[in-house]
């Protein structure tokens, strides 16, 4: 980060997902009938942890971090016999903004399957 910083240089990672037209969309290009059709876009503020690897947690506005119940099924042994019992656990929350963007895309994709796929050959909305 200490070149980084140096140098003015701020390194972002895209991902641009592109399909080949078929056939028919390039014709409809040619001949001027192409349909315009919606593009999905969003920007990852955060990812989970910052430059140096360390883990971001969600905040507060007053800066307090952001914690939730976890219950999870705890297995020891009393007085000889197994026994099964929740166990309660609070753990921060990863500031992570991927998971919404996931969950915005396939929104998106029911809404607007990608162009040129024919969901019933079985392709999916997501292909």
């Amino acid at each position: 980060e200490t070149f980084v910083v140096d140098a003015n240089v701020n390194i972002l990672t895209t991902l641009l997902f592109l399909k080949r037209k078929t056939e028919q969309e390039v014709r409809n290009y040619w001949m001027g009938t192409e349909k315009p059709y919606p593009v999905f876009m969003a920007v990852a503020e955060k990812v989970g942890f910052d430059r140096r690897g360390n883990e971001l947690y969600k905040r507060e506005p007053n800066g307090d971090i952001i914690v939730e119940t976890e219950v999870v099924m705890e297995r020891l042994r009393i007085r000889g016999k197994e026994v099964t019992r929740p166990l309660k656990r609070s753990k921060p929350v990863i500031d992570n903004d991927l998971p919404v963007i996931a969950e915005k895309y396939w929104e998106f994709r029911a809404k607007h399957p990608v162009p040129g796929v024919d969901v019933r050959e079985g392709a999916g909305a997501g292909a």
